[in-house]
């Protein structure tokens, strides 16, 4: 990961732009990317035993890495912001490392799980170059995480299957939609899934007749299973997907109407359980409210563990260990920003916010790049979700971590794709045909 990094140092500029003996090897690069991303998000070797006796999902990143390197061209573009920034980022963990708290976990566990985060933005940026290869690689990704989403709900429907449970008052519990057995993923990661599904599907449905009939067909369902999640922070998430709708929508009354009126009849359909428990975000819960208290009083307390290494942290991947051993619950802190600190101390969230700024920045430029661009095409409506995606994640980061989880990277690779094409002549004749003329746009 360490010479993928190194070797990067620049954008990769437009497929017209890379020499014939580098276009083999990033076709090949670009098939085994998407292979990648669907064994990720699908969890091929724990459902295929012989891919995992093999390590596939490890193998398929080390022979990336190498192609990634091996197809980077000779004309390069400057680095972008957001370059800098993740390898600074990088440069930071590494050289903090002797100084941390727990440099063997940091080792054994803190840097794969990163560099497994990471590659997304890497593997996205040298290998989609094109339009058509951004296309090919949202397929997969919104398939992929479709598909994970309506597993359990088919597995809820035909088996009683949950997956998980909340505690409530007087030693109750109520059961919870998480993932499928062959699924590692709690029911609030699988809110942060659907949210993912819905907003993508709402915003690509005015690309093509197929992509507005994959929206009724699967928005409903999805709503569903995330009703049955029981995830408060999902639920805010989706109302500020709601609201970037509505600010991004041409017919906000109606819009806003039909938004009302689902609420309003879904809400209905809840069990007495799961309404107390979304009704107890805003405190109004009887049964729920003190789950709601103990999560902002965990947050202090994982706030106070942080204060004990505020410079440089206990460590990449340690905020389980520091809350289990100062702390009150042996749990990552559900806080992105508090486990940034806990993890990388004051230095390294300082880092971390100026990547993230980055990212809402290369996301405003693109937005400028396409402003008057006709709604229907394909960039212009990318665009619009990926910027509510954003905003939908910033909500998401306040009740949970993610400093090693893929969104924020392979939304910020998103952005430097969707702005290298932007540049490319070929792409509007009222876009800038260099690539720094898109960060020049008034």
């Amino acid at each position: 990961m360490i010479g993928l990094v190194s070797s990067y140092g620049h954008e990769a500029v437009p497929t017209t732009a890379v020499s014939t003996s580098s276009g083999g090897t990033a076709v090949l690069g670009r098939s085994l990317y998407l292979v990648f991303v669907a064994s990720w998000f699908l969890h091929l070797a724990q459902r295929i035993p012989a891919l995992g006796i093999i390590r596939f999902d490890l193998l398929l990143c080390i022979v990336l890495a190498g192609l990634a390197v091996a197809s980077r061209s000779h004309d390069r573009a400057p680095a972008t912001e957001t370059d800098k920034l993740l390898r600074t980022l990088i440069l930071y963990v590494l050289v903090t490392l002797p100084f941390v708290e727990w440099p063997g976990s940091v080792i054994r566990s803190g840097i794969p799980e990163f560099v497994k985060a990471v590659v997304f933005y890497y593997f996205t940026v040298l290998f989609v170059r094109s339009e058509k290869d951004l296309k090919q690689l949202l397929l997969v990704f919104l398939a992929c995480q479709t598909f994970r989403v309506l597993e359990p709900l088919y597995l809820h429907l035909t088996q009683g299957y949950w997956g998980s449970a909340a505690s409530m008052s007087n030693w109750e519990f109520m059961n919870r939609l998480s993932g499928s057995p062959d699924d590692v993923i709690n029911p609030n990661g699988l809110a942060a899934v659907v949210c993912t599904v819905v907003l993508f599907l709402y915003f690509l449905a005015r690309t093509s007749r197929l992509a507005t009939f994959a929206f009724w067909c699967l928005a409903p369902a999805c709503l569903y299973a995330l009703a049955l999640t029981g995830s408060r922070s999902g639920f805010l998430t989706m109302a500020m997907i709601f609201v970037g709708i509505l600010v991004k929508s041409d017919k906000r009354v109606l819009v806003g109407t039909a938004g009302v009126l689902i609420a309003i009849v879904g809400f209905r359909f809840l069990s007495a359980d799961q309404q107390d428990r979304y009704l107890s975000t805003f405190g109004l819960g009887e049964r729920n409210r003190a789950t709601a208290e103990q999560r902002v009083d965990s947050i202090e307390a994982d706030f106070e563990v942080a204060l004990r290494k505020p410079i440089v942290g206990h460590g990449l991947g340690t905020s389980k260990e520091a809350n289990a051993n100062y702390g009150t619950s042996y749990a990552l802190s559900h806080n992105l920003y508090v486990e940034v600190l806990q993890e990388l101390g004051f230095v390294g969230l300082a880092i971390f916010l100026l990547f993230l700024k980055s990212i809402f920045a290369a996301s405003l430029e693109v937005k400028r790049a396409y402003a008057g661009a006709a709604s229907g095409r394909f960039l212009p409506c990318l665009i619009d979700a990926l910027q509510v995606w954003l905003w939908a994640n910033l909500i998401f980061s306040f009740a949970s971590y993610g400093l090693s989880m893929y969104d924020w990277y392979l939304q910020g690779g998103l952005l430097v794709v969707v702005r290298r094409l932007a540049a490319a002549p070929t792409a509007s004749p009222a876009l800038p045909s260099h690539p720094g003329a898109a960060r020049q746009t008034p």
